[in-house]
């Protein structure tokens, strides 16, 4: 018997260290070079090493601190985007000749790339050290992201830095909106949008891009509004805000329930109330949902696998419409319902993030598949209700 346990305990262990290695991430390279004083960058490098994005240098190196040149940049942004270079490009730059090793990167992602009024038409300046705004402007552009309706407060570059007059005007849409993503970072109040990137530098940018476009990754926005916590808005100022905004009555009156909950649980009403505004047109609604569902966060049934009327809950009163609305927030809270709860409310109490969001801004990616999607509903609705 002993011998047999110890037999498979051997096969066992055999077994394990032959999958292992398929199951648990491997590590793509150690640099010694990126030492502690690049800790910030060392997921990111990892990460597009793994992917195929970046490589190391010749020596073995990875030249953190080096400075990125725009043909550098073009192959990451072909690599990142999953952009195949064509066989067939025509030379579009007397600089950026047919035999120049980025001449295909160039050509698959030109139209993502800021053009440059020092520069000719025709020229492209391929060994140019690339500037933190020209970086962040190509990876918006990348993202299809450049239009100004992506921009949600025109304002922030002279809210939240000193050197905001420094941002070239023919990109500073694309800066806003990389600013608000959290694509674009600041430090002490100053944006530095001249400094040549680094090849570390390059690798975070890039690395929070594709994390985006995953729906992964840390959300980072200029704002971060609690959303249990004592409500800064005044019952009156709630509807006196939704009647600035041409609001149904329905969704005036409804505010007294939104303020009765809030007190009950502990959760901002102001939050909720403004959410109520965004996913149903302040109480117009006009989309799938019905008022008569009195569902005002467009709460999916349990069995929903469409968008559409009937794939949402259906409440009996406007009451058990609110109530259901603060006990879906709460499971993303980690708070106990109140009463008892739809049944949406126990397969949102079952992802991965259950109890885990504390910021209106951490909704994003999670009660709905936008990125912006909290950030949004902080910028548009909370911050001018609050006043």
């Amino acid at each position: 018997m002993i011998k047999k346990t110890l037999f498979l305990f051997v096969v066992l262990a055999a077994f394990l260290a032959t999958n292992m290695a398929a199951v648990l991430p491997e590590k793509a390279i150690d640099f010694t070079d990126v030492a502690e004083n690049h800790d910030w960058a060392e997921t990111a490098i990892d990460y597009l090493l793994s992917e195929g994005v970046i490589t190391g240098m010749e020596d073995g190196s990875f030249a953190p601190d080096a400075e990125v040149t725009k043909e550098q940049f073009a192959k990451m942004m072909a690599l990142a985007l999953d952009i195949e270079p064509s066989e067939d490009a025509v030379q579009t730059y007397r600089d950026v000749s047919p035999e120049r090793w980025s001449f295909p990167y160039i050509e698959a992602t030109k139209e993502y790339f800021p053009l440059e009024e020092e520069l000719a038409v025709n020229e492209y300046a391929p060994a140019k050290a690339f500037l933190r705004q020209e970086v962040a402007a190509t990876i918006i552009n990348g993202m299809g992201l450049n239009k100004d309706v992506n921009a949600f407060n025109k304002k922030v570059l002279e809210e939240l830095f000193t050197d905001s007059n420094q941002v070239t005007p023919a990109v500073k849409t694309q800066i806003i909106i990389a600013v608000e993503r959290g694509i674009l970072r600041g430090a002490d109040g100053v944006l530095r949008p001249n400094d040549p990137v680094t090849r570390a530098e390059a690798a975070v940018f890039i690395y929070r891009m594709m994390m985006i476009r995953q729906g992964k990754g840390e959300i980072a926005f200029v704002t971060n509004t609690p959303i249990v916590a004592e409500s800064q808005v005044s019952l009156e100022r709630a509807k006196e805000w939704a009647k600035e905004h041409g609001a149904h009555q329905r969704f005036i009156d409804i505010a007294d329930i939104y303020w009765k909950y809030g007190e009950i649980t502990g959760i901002r009403p102001e939050v909720l109330y403004a959410q109520a505004a965004k996913e149903t047109g302040y109480g117009k609604y006009g989309g799938r949902v019905l008022p008569e569902q009195n569902n005002w966060a467009g709460i999916k049934t349990a069995t929903a696998n469409g968008d559409e009327t009937y794939d949402h809950e259906c409440f009996e009163t406007p009451d058990d419409g609110v109530r259901a609305h603060f006990n879906h927030m709460s499971a993303y809270l980690g708070l106990e319902p109140v009463g008892e709860p739809h049944g949406r409310y126990f397969t949102a109490s079952r992802t991965a993030w259950a109890g885990t969001v504390k910021t209106v801004e951490e909704l994003g990616n999670k009660w709905a598949p936008e990125h912006t999607y909290g950030y949004s509903m902080v910028v548009r609705y909370i911050l001018p209700m609050i006043g």
